[in-house]
Parts: structure tokens; sequence; C-alpha cells
């Protein structure tokens, strides 16, 4: 790998995205940022934390909406505000 695509790599983050609970079916871009973090690995393990968390609420909007969370690379084009 050249050294100016392994930087390129290194600059990438995770975020977190959920969708609010009572807009499910919004484009990523109008998701809510729940956290960032350094590897794809992370987010993912954290999602997992955050999705079994929320399923003990007792609304069931914001148990669906724990259900649809994703991992999205901070440079990702859906984030790009138009």
């Amino acid at each position: 790998m050249k050294s100016h695509h392994a930087a390129a790599l290194a600059l990438v983050g995770w975020y977190l995205m959920v969708p609010a609970p009572d807009h499910i079916m919004a484009p990523v871009e109008r998701w809510a940022h729940v956290d960032s973090f350094d590897t794809a690995s992370e987010c993912r393990e954290a999602a997992l934390n955050y999705q079994q968390r929320e399923s003990s609420s007792t609304d069931p909007a914001t148990k669906k909406a724990a259900r649809i969370w994703e991992c999205i690379a901070t440079d990702d084009p859906r984030l790009k505000t138009k």
C-alpha cells in the first residue's frame, strides 16, 4: 500500500447513527449521531451495547429505532450537507 493511501485510511473515523424513533424511514443524513469511534469494530460493539440498552425501553418506537443503527464512515457522502 502506498503511504498516501495509508494516511487517508488513518483519517477515517466512524459514527454510530440511529434514526429518531418517530422518523425511522428518514435518510441517514437526518439520523442522530450517538458517538464517534476510531474503528468500525469499536463502533459495532458500541452499537450492540446501545441496542441492548435501548431494548429495555417501554416505548415501542424507541425499541424499533434502536434496532436500526448503522456505523458510518466519517467520509461517507451521505453525511454531506447539500
